[in-house]
């Protein structure tokens, strides 16, 4: 596999650490419920779409590594489409931290180029499935 283990590493680690957050998370919940109904604040917010997020963003890493070598791109194309598929966890992070420093709007740069590799990643592999020969 020439292209793709360091999409199946990075996947793997931003699991385990975002289910460990998932379970800090969910060790902090009952203050919530101190009024009789789930109340969240802003940064919690924050910090459970971060953690939400990384997980999806795991998973899609784990899709490209699995992907990346059966779709028609050169090696150039391979290789761009595995950083950029690493490079868009800079959302959940960007998110994530967001959260842990009260909500600050100065992440929202390091979210939003996250989000552009990310639409990078999409980009390369519609033409990656669309140079496919069908049988």
């Amino acid at each position: 596999m020439k292209f793709g283990r360091s999409n199946l590493i990075t996947g793997s680690v931003v699991i385990i650490i975002a289910t460990l957050g998932a379970f800090a998370l969910g060790a902090t919940l009952d203050p919530n419920f101190q009024e009789g109904f789930y109340k969240q604040s802003h940064n919690r917010l924050l910090m459970r779409a971060g953690h939400t997020h990384g997980m999806l963003f795991a998973y899609f890493n784990l899709i490209v590594a699995l992907l990346v070598n059966k779709l028609a791109l050169g090696d150039k194309g391979k290789k761009w489409l595995s950083i950029l598929a690493i490079g868009a966890f800079l959302t959940p992070l960007g998110v994530f931290t967001r959260g842990l420093l009260g909500g600050t709007e100065a992440l929202m740069p390091v979210v939003a180029i996250g989000a552009i590799c990310y639409l990078g990643c999409a980009g390369l592999i519609l033409k990656g499935a669309l140079g496919l020969k069908t049988e």
